[in-house]
């Protein structure tokens, strides 16, 4: 079968790890197929094909591999048990399961395909087929269909942007793959709810979760200050332990510009103070910081988290009582994008754990409640940002809502500021 416009496009390119985030039905498992045979043309290569079981991958991939390879008349030997082909110029085409990715530690190889990549664990690729491909200087397909930006794929379709002369991102929609007819996609939509048709027709990165920071997007809100201006910034500090957390801001006029985050764990409110004037030593700070602070007494001398902020020739800015959370949630997203459609409030593209933060805060479902639990609690970079946004530009009550509203809706009606 001939190779799709898309496929080529893909399979022409040189870069060494491919991300491919593609519809429903447009030909994903066959370019897989076709980049595995590829490079196993050349002699004494290790391969490996993974998806997110061994269940799957036999399921998937391991009928059209054989006849492939049958076809080519290069196979020396299969063994079906371990679904392993060894091919006359001693190449080996391995395909794994990844429901235990530790049993694939001690590899090493020259090329990986990892299928259905939104559904393996996130781990797979940085602990264990990462360093496998590094003596060997190999290569790796990713292929999927995408699962809201919450998943791991979302970062590694981005990698782009951070590392281009390794890193290429592809997308295409069922419809552009042209392997379904048209009439069989829209009579699809009859069936699915539009951001399901969405993500598995279009393949877009879906937001499933309630985001927090439902007005933050890369594509309006990471942005660059051309000419920084450090003489004066505005910090947001969130206090903890694992981590602390502090937003680094410059303003201009009614926008705000987040150039700097600092995350630092098993640390305390004296080696931030230190940190940052280590970091900005000719810099005037206002520092607005959680309001429990001013009681907190962290240090061996009493001292209060604000004292210490004050010592260290901060200017210290809080309310003297906690905002309401909802205020502060619907100030940053208001500064995010204001009810006139323009946005104010800006993330340099170097705070990437703000940027993880923002897209993967979340409310618990089917509440309004923040969700602070979880294997990664996303709420500490949010606050530090949100302290000093909502002091800077709060919200005031113009109209009280005449019945009850959810967080984030209706925001015109409530909030101006």
């Amino acid at each position: 079968m001939k190779l799709a416009q898309w496929q080529s496009l893909v399979a022409k390119d040189p870069h060494r790890f491919k991300v491919v985030v593609a519809g429903r039905r447009s030909g994903k498992t066959y370019l897989s197929i076709r980049q595995i045979c590829y490079h196993a043309r050349l002699p004494n290569q290790n391969i490996f094909y993974l998806t997110s079981s061994y269940r799957q991958a036999k399921m998937i991939a391991w009928k059209l591999l054989k006849e492939k390879l049958l076809d080519l008349r290069w196979v020396n030997k299969i063994n079906e048990s371990e679904l392993s082909i060894t091919l006359k110029n001693n190449s080996i085409i391995s395909l794994k399961g990844s429901e235990n990715i530790h049993a694939l530690r001690g590899i090493s190889l020259s090329y990986a395909v990892i299928d259905e990549a939104a559904d393996v664990d996130e781990d797979l690729f940085p602990e264990i087929i990462r360093p496998a491909l590094a003596d060997q200087q190999g290569g790796c397909l990713f292929i999927t269909t995408p699962k809201g930006k919450s998943n791991w794929v979302y970062d590694a379709y981005n990698m782009e942007k951070e590392a281009p002369d390794y890193w290429k991102s592809f997308t295409t929609t069922t419809l552009e793959a042209g392997f379904v007819q048209p009439e069989e996609i829209e009579a699809a939509k009859m069936d699915m709810s539009e951001r399901q048709f969405r993500q598995e027709f279009l393949a877009t990165f879906e937001t499933y979760e309630n985001r927090v920071a439902w007005e933050f997007f890369r594509e309006k809100n990471v942005k660059e200050l051309e000419q920084i201006d450090t003489s004066i910034l505005h910090v947001g500090l969130d206090f903890n332990v694992t981590p602390i957390c502090a937003a680094v801001c410059v303003r201009v006029g009614d926008d705000l510009y987040q150039i700097d985050e600092i995350r630092m764990d098993n640390s305390n409110t004296q080696e931030m103070a230190e940190e940052l004037k280590n970091r900005y030593p000719r810099s005037k700070i206002f520092v607005y910081p959680d309001p429990s602070g001013n009681a907190r007494k962290t240090s061996a001398n009493g001292q209060t988290d604000f004292s210490i902020l004050q010592n260290s020739g901060f200017v210290t800015k809080a309310p003297r009582r906690h905002d309401a959370v909802r205020d502060r949630i619907n100030a940053i997203n208001a500064r995010f994008r204001s009810a006139d459609g323009r946005n104010h409030l800006f993330i340099s593209n170097k705070c990437k754990y703000t940027i993880e933060c923002l897209e993967k805060y979340s409310f618990k479902e089917g509440t309004q409640t923040p969700d602070k639990g979880g294997k990664v609690d996303y709420s500490h970079m949010f606050d530090a940002l949100s302290y000093c946004v909502a002091f800077l530009f709060p919200l005031t009550r113009e109209v009280e809502p005449t019945e009850p509203q959810r967080w984030g809706h209706n925001i015109k009606k409530q909030y101006a500021y």
